[in-house]
């Protein structure tokens, strides 16, 4: 394998990883980060407060994590539990409880296609 196949391959790879609204907009993911801002910005994960670190600071696997639970690619518990893993809280704790009771929109954006060419 070459070096521009394993590049190219690692590209792949890196593009997949991302969250659905990394590389386009998405006003409805937008709209429910404006809402988890709004109230529950004031607390803290492990340290760190939603609305200053997490969201407006950003944190990129906070926005990614949060993107795949708000796009159902993962559950309620599975997004609770990963959360509080990196950044060393408890899953049951106030923050994560108050993300998690804000509004899921019925209909989320579905995510389309990847076409490589």
């Amino acid at each position: 394998m070459t070096i521009r196949h394993s590049l190219a391959l690692l590209l792949v790879a890196a593009a997949a990883a991302c969250a659905p609204d990394a590389w386009r907009p998405d006003s409805r993911f937008d709209a429910f980060l404006d809402q988890v801002q709004d109230r529950c910005g004031y607390l803290e994960v492990g340290g760190r407060r939603i609305g200053a670190n997490l969201i407006q600071g950003p944190d990129s696997y906070f926005l990614d994590l949060t993107s795949r639970y708000f796009h159902r690619q993962i559950s309620p518990a599975n997004y609770a539990e990963a959360l509080a893993a990196s950044f060393s809280s408890d899953p049951a704790s106030a923050a994560i409880r108050c993300i998690l009771a804000v509004p899921l929109s019925s209909d989320p954006m579905p995510m389309p296609p990847v076409l490589l060419q």
